[in-house]
C-alpha cells in the first residue's frame, strides 16, 4: 500500500480506502496508525479520506483508542470544512460531543462564570474541594507519595577539576599544501 509514499494524492487516497475497504482494525491496528498519520497529508482530500475511513472503522468495529482521537481532535482544526466535517463525525462515534466555540457575544450562558468577551482564559473560582490540605495527601490504596531528595550541592571551586587538554604529537602535524601536485599520487 502506498498510503504515504505515493507521489500523487489521488493515489494516496485510494491507497487509504483500499486499507479501509480489505482491513478490519481489530485484526490490523496498524490501519488506524496510517490514517491517523495521513490526517497530516499536504493535500485536504486525503485527510478527509483518511478521516472518512477512521470513522468507518469505528462505525464497523469500534477501534477508539487514545491515539486516533487525539489525532481527530488536531484534524478539528484544519482549514478545510470537509476535513473537519469527518473528524467531527468520528468523534461523535467515539462518543464525544463536539462543542462549538463562541462567536462574538457569548452572554448565553456557554460558560459557568458569565460572558467570554475576552480571549484570555477565564478564571474559574477555587471550591473547597481543590484547596490544597495541610500534611500529603494517601492514595485509595495506601501509599502516599514519596518527597524527592534534594539535589547535591555542586562541588567547591578547589574540588572541580577542570580538562586541560594537551597537545599530542599526532596532533602537530605540519599544514597541508594547498597545491595539486599529490592529486592523483604522482608526487616526487
Amino acid at each position: 500500500m502506498q498510503s504515504q509514499t505515493a507521489c500523487y494524492a489521488l493515489t494516496r487516497r485510494e491507497a487509504l480506502h483500499l486499507l479501509g475497504d480489505h482491513y478490519d482494525c481489530r485484526c490490523h491496528p496498524e490501519i488506524m496508525a496510517a490514517f491517523v498519520f495521513a490526517l497530516n497529508d499536504c493535500d485536504h482530500r486525503v485527510r478527509a479520506k483518511a478521516a472518512d475511513e477512521i470513522g468507518d472503522q469505528i462505525r464497523k468495529h469500534g477501534c477508539c483508542s487514545q491515539p486516533t482521537v487525539n489525532g481527530l481532535t488536531y484534524a478539528l482544526g484544519d482549514p478545510s470544512r470537509s476535513v473537519r466535517r469527518q473528524a467531527e463525525q468520528a468523534l461523535k462515534l467515539c462518543g464525544y460531543k463536539i462543542v462549538k466555540p463562541c462567536k462574538g457575544s457569548c452572554c448565553d450562558g456557554c460558560t459557568d462564570i458569565g460572558c467570554c468577551t475576552s480571549i484570555a482564559p477565564a478564571v474559574m473560582p477555587m471550591d473547597a474541594a481543590a484547596r490544597p490540605i495541610d500534611g500529603p495527601a494517601t492514595h485509595e490504596a495506601g501509599y502516599s507519595p514519596v518527597v524527592a531528595e534534594e539535589a547535591p550541592a555542586p562541588p567547591a571551586e578547589d574540588e572541580a577539576v577542570l580538562f586541560q587538554g594537551e597537545l599530542v604529537d599526532d596532533e602537530l602535524t605540519a599544514p597541508a599544501k594547498r597545491n595539486l601536485s599529490n592529486l592523483f599520487g604522482l608526487a616526487n
